[in-house]
């Protein structure tokens, strides 16, 4: 089983096959009205492939598109906006359950590491507010430490990569700017200082 996580764009662009019928395609959104998005999920099924959505939005084009539908709203949609933390890990917890279901389902999951996983996911809610609660220390520390820029670049590795791009988005929402995001993977020979 090939596992990939890409952008829209880079899928539809460069990564369908003339022939999809044994690919399952994970569509993940807030609003489920990206045109990226469902550009490319239109081009995946007209050449077979299966469609999973994890979406905010109830009764959105994508949960349309979709032969099924992860929901991570509670019904009231209220988190429609890029910069939505609580959609963008409520995403994640989905992706990692849909993961762990998938495991399950060909055989090659271990009980140790799903456990792990989902005392994690359980734990999350908890840290997320410990973090929160330290938000008076955190704007003292971003005024004291934070780089005076006009320009400003995000560079993640690994799994940090993801985090980088998201941070990327949120920050482009909110300050309107483009800020660049890329991956320490790709720079292997170059001096990132």
């Amino acid at each position: 089983i090939q596992v990939e996580a890409v952008p829209a764009t880079e899928l539809s662009g460069f990564g369908l096959g003339a022939e999809m019928s044994d690919t399952l395609l994970v569509a993940i959104s807030q609003s489920g009205t990206t045109t990226d998005t469902n550009r490319t999920v239109d081009l995946a099924r007209s050449r077979g492939a299966a469609v999973l959505a994890i979406v905010n939005r109830r009764g959105s084009d994508l949960t349309d598109k979709a032969d099924g539908v992860l929901y991570t709203s509670d019904g009231r949609d209220v988190e429609m906006s890029v910069a939505s933390t609580k959609a963008f890990y409520a995403q994640c917890a989905a992706g990692q359950l849909l993961a762990l279901a998938l495991a399950r389902a060909v055989g090659c999951h271990d009980d140790d590491d799903e456990h792990a996983l989902l005392s994690a996911l359980s734990a999350l809610p908890n840290a997320m507010r410990e973090v929160l609660a330290q938000d008076v220390k955190i704007r003292e520390l971003a005024r004291a430490y934070a780089p005076q820029r006009r320009y400003w670049a995000l560079v993640g590795n690994g799994r940090n990569q993801v985090a980088a791009a998201e941070v990327r988005i949120k920050l482009s929402e909110l300050c309107y700017k483009s800020i660049a995001c890329d991956a320490t993977e790709d720079k292997k020979h170059i001096d990132l200082s």
